[in-house]
C-alpha cells in the first residue's frame, strides 16, 4: 500500500494508508477512486449519459441537438449513428440550458432558465456562446423563424411571457405578450404560411395562435393536459407532446384534426422533426429520448437508459435510499432510480427538490432556492407542506436532533436561520458566511461548510458565535456530515476528495482521493452553487453521487 502524508490544519503531521486505486464504473466511462482501507467502493446506480435533459432541434448540419438544465451542457447526437458527444461542456457557462432552437447559418439559440439566469445565448459552429438578451425571470421556449430571422422567447412559469430576441444581441429584447396573459407558455413553432407563432399554454391546456407583430392571440385547439412544447413538421402539422400523460400528438394548424401518435411514460418535455419526419421526444423525467414513428402505427423505441437529471440530495431511511432529483424525490432500488408521488410537476405548489434531508418519521425535508421555501414530505404517500417562506436562496436543511426546529442554510443571505417545526417562526442564528451550503451536527455545534470561501465554520447554538474550523485544506467543500463517531466528515468539489476532523483535535485524515465529484457554480452574477450530495449511515456507510449522476457507497470494511 502506498503510504501518504497528509497535515492538520495545526501543521501536525499525520500519516495515512489508503488501499489501491478502486475503479467505479459508468456509462461508457470510468473512474478512479482512492480510499481509506476501511472502506470500499460499491456503485449502486449507473451515471446519466442525458442529465436533466430538455430542449431538442435539429441542427442546420442535421445533427440532433439537446439541452441539459441537469449539468449545463449540450449534446449532439448523430442521427446516422446515435453516437452522441459533448457539444457544450460544463465549462461553457451555459447555465441552466432549458430549450434550444437552430438558424440556417449554423447557430444554436438556448435559453438560460429560472430568476438564477435569465439569459439567452447564441451558439456558435464551435460552440463558443454569447449572452444576447438577459434580465428575463425565467426563459424557457425559444424557437427561430427561417422564413424571416425572426427569433422569439417565451417565458415558463415565472413571468410568462413572450418576447422576440434580437439573434444579434444589437437590439433589446420586445416585449410581444406581457406577463400572465398566457398563463403558462412553453415550447412553441410558426406556421410556415403566416408566420405566426403556435405556442402550447399549458396552464389552459390549448394550443394558440400569437400574431408576431400585433400580439392578437386565437385559439387553434383546445382540452389538452399539460402541453408542454410543441413543433411544426415539413406536412405542416404541430407534433406535441404531454407532460403529465406521455401522450404524444399530430394536431392540424387549424385544430380541427388531432390524432394520438404515441403514448410514451408521463414526464415528457421537448420535441423535433427532421425534414424527412423522423421524431424525437425528450424525457426530463427519465432523462432520456425516445423516437416516435410518425405513420400512425403508435410504435416507439427509447433510445438511451434512463437515469436521473439534477441529483442534488441523498438521504438513507431503514434500508430505503432516497435522493432529490430537482423536480422529485425518487427512491434507488435495484440500480433504478424509481419516481414518487413527491413530484413537482404532478402536484401544483409543491417546490422544487433542490435538496434533502432527513425529517422526523417517514419524512424527509428539502429546499428550493428559486422559490425561497423549505418544505417537508412523505415521499410514500406524496403529502408535503411548506415549512417556511420568504428564505434567500436556501441551499441546505438540517433538523436538530435535540429540539423540535430546523436550521437553514441562506445561500444568499448568507446566514443560518433556525425555523421553529412548531409555529413555523424563524430567527437568524448566525450572519456573515460566505455562501453557506451545507450544514452537520457533532455534538452540541453546527458547522457549515462555506463555498465562497472555501472553509467549514463551527457555531456555537446557544450564543451564535462562529469561528472558523478548517480552511486552506478545502477548495470548495459541497457537502459535510457527522460521520457517527465524533468526527466530521467533508467532501471538497474542487479537489475531490473526502476527509474526516476529530473535533477535539483538528487532526485530519483522507477517507477518499480521486472522486467522481465536482462542483458547479450557476448564473453569470450573482452566482449561486447548489450542494454535493452525501449521507453518512448510523453504522458508518457513506452515501456520494457522482458528477455524472451516479449513485455508490463507501461501505465499511467488516473488522
Amino acid at each position: 500500500m502506498k503510504k501518504m502524508r497528509w497535515v492538520t490544519i495545526a501543521m501536525v503531521p499525520v500519516v495515512l494508508a489508503l488501499s489501491a486505486c478502486t475503479t467505479l464504473k459508468a456509462t461508457g466511462r470510468q473512474a478512479s477512486a482512492t480510499l481509506d482501507k476501511h472502506y470500499q467502493l460499491e456503485s449502486l446506480a449507473p451515471d446519466s449519459p442525458f442529465p436533466g435533459v430538455n430542449g431538442a432541434t435539429i441542427g442546420s448540419d442535421g445533427h440532433l441537438y439537446v439541452t441539459h438544465t441537469g449539468n449545463g451542457t449540450v449534446t449532439r447526437i448523430d442521427l446516422s449513428t446515435l453516437e452522441p458527444s459533448t457539444f457544450v461542456p460544463p465549462s461553457g457557462a451555459v447555465f441552466i440550458p432549458d430549450d434550444i432552437a437552430a438558424d440556417d447559418k449554423g447557430n444554436l439559440y438556448v435559453t438560460g432558465t429560472t430568476p438564477l439566469v435569465g439569459e439567452v445565448y447564441r451558439i456558435d459552429r464551435f460552440g463558443a456562446k454569447t449572452i444576447i438578451a438577459d434580465g428575463m425571470a425565467a426563459p424557457n421556449g425559444i424557437e427561430y423563424n427561417p422564413n424571416n430571422g425572426r427569433l422569439f422567447v417565451t417565458e415558463c412559469f415565472q413571468g410568462n411571457r413572450v418576447y422576440e430576441v434580437d439573434p444579434t444581441g444589437r437590439k433589446p429584447a420586445r416585449l410581444l405578450i406581457d406577463k400572465d396573459v398566457i398563463p403558462v407558455p412553453e415550447g412553441f413553432g410558426f406556421d410556415p404560411d403566416t408566420n405566426d407563432l403556435v405556442i402550447p399554454d399549458m396552464g389552459t391546456g390549448k394550443i394558440l395562435r400569437i400574431h408576431p407583430d400585433t400580439g392578437a392571440i386565437s385559439t387553434i385547439a383546445e382540452k389538452f393536459v399539460t402541453p408542454i412544447a410543441l413543433t411544426i413538421g415539413a406536412d405542416k402539422m404541430i407534433y406535441m407532446p404531454e407532460l403529465a400523460t406521455g401522450i404524444v400528438y399530430r394536431v392540424s394548424l387549424d385544430g380541427s384534426r388531432r390524432e394520438k401518435l404515441a403514448q410514451l411514460p408521463p414526464g415528457l418535455d421537448n420535441v423535433a422533426i427532421t425534414p424527412q419526419g423522423r421524431l424525437f421526444v425528450t424525457s426530463y423525467w427519465n432523462a432520456t429520448i425516445y423516437e416516435v414513428s410518425t405513420d400512425g402505427s403508435g410504435q416507439f423505441k427509447q433510445l438511451f437508459p434512463n437515469g436521473p437529471n439534477q441529483t442534488l440530495g441523498v438521504v438513507v431511511k431503514e434500508g430505503a435510499v432516497w435522493v432529490a432529483d430537482a423536480i422529485m424525490i425518487r427512491k434507488v432500488a435495484d440500480g433504478q432510480y424509481e419516481p414518487t408521488k413527491l413530484n413537482a410537476w404532478a402536484s401544483h405548489g409543491m417546490p422544487l427538490t433542490l435538496s434533502l434531508a432527513d425529517g422526523p418519521g417517514d419524512q424527509l425535508f428539502w429546499t428550493d432556492c428559486i422559490h425561497g421555501v423549505v418544505a417537508m414530505g412523505n415521499p410514500i404517500n406524496g403529502e408535503f407542506k411548506p415549512v417556511a417562506g420568504g428564505l434567500n436562496r436556501p441551499a441546505a436543511a438540517l433538523m436538530n436532533p435535540k429540539a423540535p426546529q430546523l436550521f437553514v442554510a441562506e445561500y444568499g443571505a448568507g446566514q443560518i436561520t433556525t425555523v421553529s417545526l412548531t409555529d413555523g417562526s424563524k430567527s437568524v442564528l448566525a450572519e456573515g458566511l460566505e455562501g453557506p451550503l451545507a450544514l452537520a451536527m457533532v455534538g452540541d455545534t453546527l458547522y457549515v461548510a462555506e463555498s465562497k470561501a472555501g472553509r467549514v465554520s463551527a457555531i456555537d447554538l446557544k450564543s451564535g458565535r462562529k469561528e472558523v474550523f478548517l480552511a486552506s485544506e478545502v477548495g470548495k467543500p459541497g457537502a459535510i456530515a457527522h460521520d457517527g463517531q465524533g468526527n466530521l466528515l467533508v467532501l471538497d468539489g474542487a479537489g475531490q476528495k473526502l476527509l474526516r476532523v476529530d473535533p477535539k483535535t483538528r487532526a485530519l485524515s483522507m477517507v477518499a482521493a480521486h472522486l467522481p465529484v465536482k462542483y458547479a457554480t450557476v448564473g453569470s452574477y450573482p452566482v449561486v452553487e447548489f450542494p454535493l450530495s452525501m449521507f453518512v449511515t448510523p453504522n458508518g456507510d457513506i452515501y456520494l453521487n457522482s458528477s455524472d449522476r451516479g449513485l455508490f457507497c463507501l461501505k465499511q470494511r467488516v473488522k
